[in-house]
């Protein structure tokens, strides 16, 4: 039967609260939720419960304290209820029920691993080390957060307790020197000799743990507990809820309130509804648990209650764990309604020489580039345009794209809800290609999230054609309502080994120099351009942002065009190496049996190059001149002798070619050199396994390429020793 609830005094408009019935047990505690309230009505089907109480609808009916519900015989009640088919709530009850909305927040951090060695564990116990070094550590991403309330009762601290808990928090430390050391000191001087003697027993027992960072704190705060008086004692203790735990006469219980996901930076908030009314002489502090999905499987990576970590509601909570899994962080771009290309892979595009003429102030605080000149055009490009600043190198294989963007521009009007990626090769003025055909990057892309349940789902972002667009992809927002998405994840993908190279007699298909333009849709289809763009085109929509380029690794400038313009240099040819010839005293040879003496030299001839040093030479052609420095980074050749012998270095170089800039065919080779007595050393003869390695620059934004080797073989004597003069015949 529906029964009305009427919550007396309730005035029009005014909030009221989510109400349940809930069924007891005989010791009065709470077993069950009976019904919900729904538009004004409770629905009695089930009346097999002897005892119930009615109070605030919430996810954890265990969190609720009886004390605070209308607790009622529901034999009593029922005969009222049916007469009048309304059920009333006094209003000292309900308003009660309302809560209050508590936030808590914080972020999660991996820190490389510090106690897995036990001599490490052990300097960080004795205070011969920091335990935690700030720039070893990276945002956590891609896993869960549990949220725990600890409510500790008996309050308010009496101050005759203060010796106690100074003694229990002592204990604890003497008995975890690890895991909570005593703070380093930059001279430490000689270490207490029980110190040293409860350490080594606490490695001995195994008490570390890689769920949390080891921490100071603790001890920090015992070293300031007994410099104070006891009233300022139990200011302080009030005041750090980690030190609640080690009051001996007052229990604490702990309570799941729920779990929210982590977001890719490692950051973490968590909402719910909080009432006072039912803890007279309770507070409550804040601890987490953090569990990734691992090889398939949930594994915690920080556990705050072993790490005795306890924040209050409207502390930023910053969690260390030396497990778990990070992930890249893209370059922090200042200042807001922003879109850039922020990375390529993990490699931020500040490192791409795509802003060679550098950017202008043109107003307070706002730098403008003067690399780009129209809506898909650079500045003439210059020698080494579209490489990476640090070493030159080019890019090559499959590139992974990663927009940044301002969430903020998600409430927009007009709002960008699509984007766009195309290229198309450049010519030395830094305009598109004459002949080249503009490629609107059409892979598919999805993106995972977490769902309400922390399984993990896939949304597809495009490609779609919108408003006749072809190749649009859904910008994924972070934030409000949006899916909860998991980190690592690109914008888009570039093969590179596709694209093709319209120039006669130059570098082939897969190499040359790029441009990648990027342009941002509304949900129409209608192509938007930014707040300040030079000269929109009819067809266009002006937006309220700005597209910015990184200049560098913290600086930007606003491109004033209808899209976003980076030059790609890309070259996916490889390296080359080849032995030409073994060299000893008698000439230069082919057979691998070489003879000579032990000052004689040893000598092979080799080539090392690659071929970007030869593009266009000699031909007033439309690509660019080669690069500074080559696109091989070092070689080397190595030799090992025999089985287990001895190895060695021939020769070893950085950023040259060899034999010259550009080996053209027939050109003469490298020469390494040696001599027989250093490579044969104590022996007459052995057999050589010889080594020429090529590392290429290229990257594909996740590092450098892998290198390439060329195996050869040879085998070294020395003379064998004339024989010594025979004796004379004797002919008798």
């Amino acid at each position: 039967m529906a029964y009305k609830v009427t919550l007396v005094g309730a005035a029009a408009h005014e909030q009221t609260p989510a109400i349940a019935l809930y069924s007891l047990d005989a010791l009065g505690r709470i077993s069950g939720k009976i019904a919900v309230v729904s538009n004004g009505e409770l629905n009695l089907a089930e009346r097999r419960a002897d005892i119930v109480a009615l109070g605030p609808d919430v996810e954890n009916p265990a969190s609720l304290d009886p004390a605070g519900l209308v607790t009622l015989r529901l034999a009593d009640q029922l005969p009222q209820w049916d007469k009048t088919g309304e059920i009333l709530i006094p209003s000292q009850w309900w308003r009660g029920w309302l809560g209050l909305t508590i936030c808590v927040s914080g972020n999660a951090y991996h820190c490389r691993p510090i106690v897995i060695d036990p001599l490490v564990a052990r300097a960080v116990g004795l205070g011969l080390r920091q335990p935690i070094f700030p720039e070893s550590c990276q945002p956590l991403c891609n896993g869960v957060v549990e949220v725990w309330e600890s409510t500790t009762c008996c309050w308010p601290f009496p101050i005759l307790e203060v010796p106690r808990l100074i003694d229990s928090l002592a204990a604890f430390l003497a008995a975890n020197p690890i895991m909570f050391p005593v703070p380093p000191l930059p001279d430490p001087g000689p270490v207490e000799q029980g110190l040293a003697a409860r350490v080594d027993a606490a490695v001995g027992a195994g008490k570390v743990s890689t769920s949390f960072v080891p921490s100071s704190t603790l001890a920090q705060q015992l070293s300031t507990l007994r410099r104070l008086s006891p009233q300022d004692a139990v200011t302080y203790i009030e005041n750090y809820p980690s030190l609640w735990r080690f009051w001996p006469r007052c229990d604490s219980s702990s309570a799941l309130l729920g779990e929210t996901a982590l977001n890719p930076d490692g950051s973490f908030s968590y909402c719910y509804r909080y009432y006072p009314y039912f803890r007279f002489n309770c507070r409550s502090s804040y601890f987490y648990k953090v569990k990734q999905l691992i090889n398939g499987v949930w594994t915690y990576v920080y556990d705050g209650a072993a790490a005795n970590q306890y924040f209050a509601a409207d502390e930023t909570a910053d969690l260390y764990t030396q497990s778990g899994v990070t992930c890249f962080q893209p370059p922090a771009l200042p200042g807001n309604d922003f879109v850039a290309l922020s990375s390529i892979g993990f490699t931020s595009t500040g490192n791409l020489y795509s802003n060679w003429l550098g950017a202008t102030l043109s107003s307070p605080g706002v730098e403008v580039d003067q690399t780009q000149v129209g809506d898909t055009a650079m500045a003439p490009l210059v020698q080494n345009a579209g490489l990476t600043i640090d070493n030159g190198a080019p890019w090559a294989t499959t590139l992974s794209l990663l927009l940044t963007y301002d969430s903020a521009l998600q409430s927009d009007d007009p709002s960008p809800y699509y984007y766009r990626m195309s290229v198309v090769q450049a010519d030395q003025t830094g305009n598109p290609m004459s002949g080249a055909a503009t490629v609107v990057l059409s892979t598919p892309i999805s993106w995972q999230y977490f769902d309400a349940a922390f399984n993990i789902q896939s949304q597809p972002l495009g490609p779609v054609t919108v408003g006749g667009n072809q190749g649009l992809y859904q910008i994924p927002y972070f934030g409000g309502s949006n899916p909860t998405w998991i980190g690592d994840q690109f914008h888009q993908v570039l093969d590179t080994t596709q694209l093709l190279n319209v120039i006669s007699g130059g570098p082939g298909n897969q190499n040359g120099q790029f441009l990648l333009i990027i342009e941002v849709f509304d949900q129409t289809g209608v192509r938007l351009v930014p707040q300040d763009a030079t000269s929109p085109l009819p067809s266009d929509n002006v937006g309220t942002f700005s597209y910015v380029r990184l200049l560098n690794a913290t600086d930007t400038a606003h491109v004033q065009w209808n899209s976003l313009t980076h030059v790609l240099w890309v070259d996916n040819r490889p390296v080359v190496g080849s032995f030409d010839y073994y060299q000893d005293p008698a000439g230069t040879q082919v057979c691998q049996f070489l003879t000579g003496n032990a000052a004689d030299s040893f000598s092979v001839g080799y080539h090392a190059y690659h071929t970007v040093m030869c593009d266009y030479r000699g031909a007033a052609l439309q690509g660019p001149p080669p690069p500074s420095e080559t696109f091989l980074w070092w070689y080397n050749m190595t030799w090992e002798k025999g089985l287990n012998g001895g190895s060695g270095t021939l020769v070893s170089a950085s950023e040259v070619n060899a034999p010259a800039i550009c080996p053209e065919p027939g050109t003469t080779s490298a020469v390494a050199t040696s001599t027989f007595g250093t490579l044969l050393g104590s022996d007459t003869a052995c057999s050589f396994a010889l080594t020429l390695t090529l590392q290429p620059k290229h990257t594909n934004g996740f590092g450098t390429l892998s290198a390439s080797s060329w195996p050869a073989a040879v085998a070294l004597s020395l003379p064998a020793p004339p024989c010594p003069p025979c004796p004379p015949i004797r002919l008798d």
